[in-house]
């Protein structure tokens, strides 16, 4: 059962490359000063939601309205420790049945950072990943992060390169 805060069907502010399909996973270990959603830090399981009930959800909200939308991972953080089973589920079952889906997941994790099996796992179905965790010394504005220290990652070329291959600004894949 997974901790969501909110399942958004149509979300225009956190999307990557036009539309998305929005799911917050709720439990963030990092609780970044200044961040933009810290409802979602606290772990509360009382938001807890079969993953067939979000699965089927999420399929449904992005095939909704006939647009093309793509995945969009946050919270919270979805590749916290205590949501990793439930969110490689998830997108097991979101891949295997859309595929084309693209997906781009926040996390307060560096890409350097991400050792644990699971994170290794979920990374097989992410396109783009924003890493590290939100700096408020360091906000910018008008990019898909908040703060200069975060990174926009090309995980499939990331992955192939064994490095860490940051997106050009204008990325389509």
């Amino acid at each position: 059962m997974a901790r969501i805060h909110l399942l958004e069907h149509v979300d225009l502010d956190n999307c990557y490359w036009g539309v998305a399909t929005s799911i917050f996973f709720n439990g963030c270990p990092h609780k970044c000063v200044g961040c933009w959603n810290p409802s979602t830090h606290d772990v509360d399981d009382s938001l807890e939601r079969p993953n067939k009930e979000i699965i089927e959800e999420t399929l449904l909200a992005l095939d909704e309205f006939g647009m093309k939308k793509d995945l969009t991972l946050l919270g919270g953080d979805p590749l916290a420790p205590y949501n990793l089973k439930d969110l490689l589920e998830i997108l097991d079952a979101v891949k295997e049945r859309r595929p084309e889906t693209r997906v781009v997941c926040w996390t307060g994790y560096t890409w350097e950072q991400l050792r644990h099996p699971l994170q290794k796992k979920v990374m097989g179905h992410i396109d783009i990943l924003i890493d590290g965790r939100y700096e408020k010394e360091l906000h910018i504005e008008g990019h898909k992060f908040g703060s200069s220290n975060q990174r926009v990652i090309d995980v499939k070329k990331s992955l192939e390169a064994h490095e860490v291959v940051e997106a050009p600004e204008n990325y389509e894949d």
